[in-house]
């Protein structure tokens, strides 16, 4: 029996995650707090719901991409209680360890699979099927259920993390790291700025010297072009880190290169960058390390 999938969030990752489901299962129902996104899906075939009691009455398998846990939990909270036996929803969202295993205990006691599911590449890793995916469960559990052809519809890399929970926690750490080493980037270029080395020289020796890394690349032509129109907005690296230090803060133990990065990231937000691409701190750093004329 064909399985009918519904969605939850249609935002820079959600969209495309329902749109690939779409066109490799032929049908997808969604939901989303702004009403164009649903009519632009609708326009190639998506149905729509107004409703998430009609969402989970109407599917077997539920999609979630979500910007962070206080909207996660009452929806997902919304779905259980609506839900029935046998029902699965596969949470991409980036949420507290804490708070997946609550909504996975809350979500067996229906007898409905929760599993967190968060990811990393960005909206094109979704377009290209080429998404890393973080899971919460076992192999066999996942495969008990035949979600790899759902996951093979928006990823090519998974990680099979055991437990409930450990998918968001090791999503948390390597979030935290992609974030805090931006910051020593923007430093670095500040650096140069104030040595006289000029941007394209910075790039060209570091991006084939031991001080690369993944995000110096994949942001280098937003900073060069000063394009920061939002890929992953800087308001959500804000929230990333504080999940980082809400882990941090429950096992008790120093993080100060978390803390250090958390709060050039909340400056970066005063001065005006929240729905800006994360790289826009970039220009941030550079900006206070300017000599006054």
């Amino acid at each position: 029996m064909e399985r009918r999938i519904g969605f939850i969030g249609l935002g820079n990752m959600g969209y495309p995650m329902a749109e690939n489901f779409l066109k490799k299962f032929g049908q997808v129902m969604v939901y989303n707090r702004s009403q164009q996104k649903c009519l632009d899906l609708q326009k190639e075939g998506a149905s729509i719901v107004s409703n998430l009691k009609e969402l989970m009455e109407s599917n077997d398998i539920i999609g979630l991409s979500l910007p962070g846990p206080k909207q996660v939990e009452p929806v997902v909270e919304e779905l259980l209680k609506n839900g029935k036996e046998g029902q699965i929803i596969m949470d991409f969202s980036t949420i507290s360890p804490a708070l997946a295993v609550s909504l996975s205990n809350k979500a067996q006691e229906k007898g409905i699979h929760y599993y967190d599911m968060p990811v990393s590449g960005g909206p094109a890793g979704v377009r290209n099927a080429a998404l890393s995916i973080m899971i919460g469960a076992t192999k066999d559990e996942i495969e008990k259920n035949d979600l790899m052809p759902y996951l093979e519809t928006i990823g090519k890399t998974f990680h099979f993390i055991g437990g409930r929970g450990n998918g968001q926690a090791i999503k948390i750490i390597n979030n935290y790291m992609a974030f805090a080493t931006q910051v020593i980037n923007g430093e670095a270029l500040a650096m140069a700025d104030a040595l006289g080395i000029d941007e394209d020289t910075f790039y060209n020796v570091v991006t084939t010297s031991s001080g690369n890394n993944m995000i110096l690349k994949g942001k280098m032509n937003k900073v060069k072009e000063k394009d920061y129109q939002p890929g992953f907005a800087l308001d959500l690296v804000v929230k990333n880190l504080e999940l980082a230090r809400d882990c941090c803060n429950n096992l008790q133990m120093p993080n100060f290169t978390l803390n250090t990065g958390l709060q050039m990231y909340r400056l970066a937000q005063r001065k005006g960058c929240g729905a800006l691409d994360s790289s826009s701190v970039i220009q941030v750093i550079r900006d206070l390390n300017k000599k006054d004329e």
